[in-house]
């Protein structure tokens, strides 16, 4: 069973690395080997296609908590329209947050089954809809 899983996790990272290879700012981290929680299997950082200034980051879990495989999230300026927001690819939170004294917003959407086997969809709809609130 954990070779499976080790085959899923890689065509998961193999369908992230194809869609993100051309962000710019691109990073990636493994997991325990790159001194992650050691609950990530690995993380990708990179800038937003809306505001190079803010990072998308993506966190792939190695073992799911409460039906949530990983989170993209993304701290941008506070702006209203975030409250209502709904996914089929996971719960979408957004936190209030300050940082250095100013308002900003912690937005994440929590990856659920659905999210995870649609990865690329799921990343297309957070920078999408949720950063631009342009997809239906």
């Amino acid at each position: 069973m954990r070779s499976l899983a080790k085959v899923q996790e890689l065509n998961l990272k193999e369908k992230l690395a194809n869609l993100l290879q051309d962000r710019k700012n691109l990073m990636y981290y493994d997991g325990i080997k790159d001194g992650l929680d050691e609950n990530i299997a690995f993380k990708y950082f990179y800038s937003s296609p809306k505001n190079p200034l803010e990072f998308i980051i993506i966190d792939i879990f190695n073992q799911p908590q409460d039906k949530i495989y990983g989170n993209i999230s993304i701290i941008v300026d506070y702006q209203e329209g975030y409250s209502d927001m709904q996914s089929e690819y996971g719960n979408v939170v957004v936190e209030k947050t300050v940082v250095r004294d100013i308002n900003k917003l912690h937005i994440k959407l929590e990856l659920n089954e659905i999210g995870i086997k649609n990865i690329e969809e799921a990343v297309e709809f957070f920078e999408g809809f949720i950063l631009n609130r342009t997809l239906i």
